[in-house]
């Protein structure tokens, strides 16, 4: 049967595979590998450089409590960044359930999508490479057994703690994101004010690094560490490993009965029948069309997490990047990621502008008013609460980030970029179509795809690299590149709005009718 499944999931998704798709699967790929070859070397790297002799001359500061320190602090970013990329994602929810109409057991089935969700490739690489390096530091090799259990643990407390993480920040949004701001900001002054005065706090307060080591020997990548690297017998380790076992076994227990749940008794499509004061808000200042999408938009509680990450990732790196002074690396990533905060608005406007009312497109063809008006009239909307905020951003880095360009090279750059998107996820639009559904025990489905996600991601810094990066004397020529393509754009996009409604037509009314009708 988990056979049949895996056929049946995998002839799904190549049934709905389009050329755009197609280009952005291989490119996530990539990315796969790119990621899991980093993670792997660096694990090698931060284990044995040690016993390197020519590390061992070259750097005789590096004693064993140094080296301890090193790798403690790699196994809790290695945790922090396994707790940030593990997929809580279950394939295909809402249309596996239709196999229980054929007599497929729900039990299987529960089982089998969570065996599947755990062998989703960002899971099998983060899992894979703390197998590779726990196992690199055993003592002992009964401790094998131990590391094996510990490192599922590990996986299902991550997948059991961020689904529910995810639904406290839904239910109590406000209270979460002023705590995180607080205690970011916190942070960030705290780090401000040691860097001041460096020497004299680490002189003062610093302890020594065999206490800094047992405190993060009790955070969760040192504990992950110990069982690897401690010392225990063989009535301990039977001890951890049958606790762990234990814990293995109630924890995906219980995810199976939520997918059971979930299978039941899904989670239907939330309607939005009591409008509040935003809607005629919006409605009066953006249009119908408009003002009707972006309240579905910023109602809708995955994009209100979306906002909190806009917000948090500038904050939290911008004040360190500054902290590097006018070096290579500040030049180049600071403009790039306030750049990318309008751009990060637009793709929640636009890379998925059907996906919300859906179904109401097919009453919106019947009205008098005509498609292609209502379509302009949206895709205009969207592009009003980004673009401000794009020009608010430009005029502050004029403003206190004088020495990020001159004001012609940060306004030409920031528009080059901003409008470069624009066409991306117009395109994104219509060829990576996603309904916005719901089901349990699955948070809720990305708005914007995964794939989509990456490669928005891969181009920001991409794009950021060839218009921020500084080229000397060849400055002019990238402006008068970047010009003539941005009003190349512009003139494309101007002149051929009513492909909004032959792309709609094309790509999209099909996938509309096929869902009304089920």
């Amino acid at each position: 049967m988990l056979r049949k499944l895996i056929y049946l999931n995998w002839s799904a998704f190549l049934n709905r595979l389009t050329n755009f798709q197609t280009f952005l699967v291989v490119g996530y790929i990539i990315f796969l590998l790119f990621l899991f070859s980093n993670l792997i070397g660096s694990a090698l790297v931060i284990v044995l450089f040690d016993q390197n002799p020519i590390v061992a001359n070259r750097l005789p500061w590096i004693t064993t409590e140094i080296h301890q320190l090193i790798t403690l602090i790699f196994a809790n970013v290695l945790w922090i960044l396994h707790f940030s990329f593990t997929s809580t994602r279950l394939l295909n929810m809402e249309e596996n359930r239709k196999l229980l109409a054929y007599g497929y057991p729900i039990k299987k089935l529960s089982w089998y999508l969570n065996l599947m969700g755990f062998f989703h490739p960002l899971n099998v690489i983060y899992n894979f490479t703390w197998l590779v390096f726990l196992l690199m530091q055993i003592q002992n090799l009964m401790y094998i057994p131990v590391v094996i259990a510990v490192v599922l643990l590990n996986y299902a407390a991550i997948y059991s703690i961020k689904h529910r993480f995810l639904k406290i920040v839904e239910k109590r949004f406000k209270i979460i994101v002023f705590s995180a701001l607080f205690l970011i900001f916190g942070t960030i002054q705290a780090i401000a004010i040691i860097s001041r005065q460096f020497e004299q706090i680490v002189a003062t307060y610093l302890p020594s690094i065999e206490i800094i080591n047992g405190y993060l020997f009790y955070t969760p990548g040192g504990l992950l560490q110990y069982t690897a690297t401690g010392t225990y017998n063989l009535a301990a380790a039977s001890a951890i490993y049958g606790f762990c076992a234990l814990l293995i076994f109630m924890i995906f227990r219980d995810h199976i009965f939520k997918t059971r749940e979930g299978l039941q008794q899904p989670v239907r499509e939330r309607k939005i029948f009591k409008r509040n004061k935003h809607w005629y808000y919006l409605k009066k200042w953006l249009g119908l069309n408009a003002g009707k999408f972006y309240y579905y938009v910023f109602s809708h509680s995955y994009n209100r997490l979306q906002l909190l990450t806009i917000a948090l990732i500038p904050a939290v790196y911008i004040p360190l990047l500054l902290q590097l002074g006018n070096s290579y690396y500040s030049a180049l990533l600071i403009p790039t990621m306030l750049a990318a905060i309008p751009v990060a608005l637009l793709a929640m406007g636009m890379a998925n502008m059907f996906g919300y009312e859906n179904k109401e497109f097919l009453l919106h063809k019947q009205f008098p008013v005509p498609f292609e008006k209502q379509l302009k009239e949206r895709f205009l909307g969207i592009i009003v609460i980004p673009l401000l905020i794009f020009y608010l951003i430009t005029t502050a880095e004029i403003i206190y980030l004088p020495q990020l360009g001159s004001v012609i090279e940060i306004y030409v750059a920031n528009t080059f970029f901003f409008v470069c998107f624009t066409l991306v996820f117009l395109w994104a639009s219509f060829y990576y179509y996603k309904k916005v559904n719901y089901s349990s025990f699955n948070f809720k489905h990305p708005i914007i795809s995964q794939k989509v996600t990456f490669m928005m991601m891969f181009l920001i810094f991409g794009l950021g690299y060839a218009v921020f990066a500084p080229v000397g004397e060849f400055q002019i020529y990238r402006l008068w590149v970047m010009g003539a393509l941005i009003i190349a754009i512009g003139i494309y996009l101007w002149r051929d709005m009513d492909l909004l409604v032959r792309a709609f037509d094309k790509h999209i009314l099909h996938r509309v009718w096929i869902e009304a009708g089920q």
